[in-house]
């Protein structure tokens, strides 16, 4: 392959990668850091929230104007609360944004080396069978965790399911 081709193009993409990335994951670790000491006790967090109110499940009606079935569609509002103390909101976030960069600059490292074989014009040597195995190993760890990630979500879930259906049970308790 000539020094013109793709893979010296390739070459500098992934330099240029490399150091965005690098960039970033000291960025993510130093904000990881500073917000570890920063006390967020003193204030409240306030996130938006929309829901949606089962017209079964909780009933909606004004006696008073003559309507006894009404629906509560597209309700928006903000979820205010005051943070535990010593609590961080930030900081496992951007642990775990640390985590991801440092997958993605160890998989960009591994590239630059294949793709630096390429270039020198051996792409088959037996460091590149090793190389790409590890992107693949990294890959599949990404999607597992992603995987991981959703069934924890799904348990979340029933869990919300579960608490509707006590809170169903409450409310018609006298």
């Amino acid at each position: 392959m000539r020094k013109t081709s793709v893979s010296a193009c390739l070459v500098v993409v992934l330099n240029v990668a490399r150091c965005v990335v690098a960039l970033s994951l000291v960025l993510a670790f130093g904000l990881a850091a500073l917000s570890a000491f920063h006390d967020i006790r003193s204030g409240t967090v306030d996130i938006p929230v929309s829901l949606s109110i089962d017209a079964q499940a909780l009933p909606v009606s004004a006696p008073s104007l003559g309507i006894e079935r009404a629906q509560i569609e597209n309700a928006r509002g903000s979820l205010k609360f005051s943070p535990p103390p010593g609590a961080s909101l930030v900081a496992p976030a951007l642990a775990g944004l640390a985590l991801m960069l440092a997958a993605v600059l160890f998989v960009v490292g591994q590239l630059r080396a294949v793709t630096r074989t390429l270039r020198d014009g051996r792409p088959f040597v037996p460091a590149n069978a090793a190389r790409i195995r590890w992107i693949a190993f990294a890959v599949i760890a990404g999607e597992l965790a992603t995987i991981i990630h959703g069934l924890i979500i799904l348990a979340i879930a029933e869990v919300f399911r579960t608490g509707t259906r006590l809170d169903e049970d409450q409310s018609l308790t006298i």
